[in-house]
This record gives structure tokens, C-alpha cells and sequence, in this order.
């Protein structure tokens, strides 16, 4: 008994170690007001790309490396917020964000497109695309 709680602790440690963040990657939004959030997403000049997440949220995580990439190479087209929930609850309950990953773009302050779940690259970047100034 005593090695399978040990097994499953190293097993638990491989898990959570696999899916740490190099250092080098930007962290997500933490402790952000709803009047910081709107502030953020008012820019006139890019259209700006919120992302929704949470740690514990699995499609979140497989996407994390999807975002990072699509914010290097759109990076001259939009503005990148990422939001953990569990880290930003004032917006969560502001939102009622209930279900993640969520997706918004905001042109001239406003959201223009909106979604909740899994997208590729390529559908991130068309809908980029589409609302660029």
C-alpha cells in the first residue's frame, strides 16, 4: 500500500511538473479590476484578443501554447490579455464567466466576436484577421 501512494504521488509531481511554464513565457493578467479590464479592452487603435482560462481547466492548458504563438506572430494586429478566472475573480462574476476557454475580441471598446471552447491557430488568426482595424 505504501508504494502505491508513493507511485502515485511521483506520478501526481510528473503531471503538475509537466505542465509548468517556462519562465520566459508571459504570466497571465493577475488581480485585475473591472475598470483596469475595460481600460485594456477600450484601445482604438488594435483590436484587442481576452483569453479566459484557469489552471485546472485541460483545454486551457492545450491551448496555452497555441496563444503564446498566435500572440508572437499577431502581435502588430492585436492587443493580448490573458485571464485566469481563478486569479481575476472581479471580472469572472462581472462577466459570469462559466465556461472556459472563452474567447473575446474587442473593436472600439466593444466585443466583436465572442467564443467558448476549443479553436485552432488558424481559426484564431482568421478571426484576428477579420477584425483588425
Amino acid at each position: 500500500m505504501k508504494r502505491i501512494v508513493i507511485f502515485v504521488l511521483l506520478l501526481v509531481g510528473m503531471v503538475i511538473f509537466a505542465f509548468q511554464w517556462p519562465a520566459s513565457v508571459k504570466q497571465d493578467e493577475k488581480g485585475m479590476t473591472v475598470e483596469q479590464y475595460n481600460q485594456k479592452t477600450a484601445n482604438k487603435e488594435k483590436i484587442v484578443f481576452v483569453y479566459f482560462n484557469a489552471d485546472w481547466c485541460v483545454p486551457c492548458i492545450k491551448l496555452k501554447p497555441v496563444i503564446e504563438q498566435l500572440e508572437a506572430e499577431e502581435k502588430d494586429k492585436a492587443i493580448f490579455i490573458k485571464i485566469n478566472v481563478d486569479d481575476n475573480p472581479e471580472i469572472a462574476t462581472h462577466f459570469e464567466i462559466n465556461t472556459l476557454p472563452l474567447f473575446y475580441i474587442y473593436r472600439n471598446g466593444k466585443i466583436a466576436w465572442q467564443y467558448s471552447g476549443i479553436q485552432t491557430k488558424k481559426e484564431l488568426a482568421d478571426k484576428i484577421a477579420l477584425y483588425k482595424y
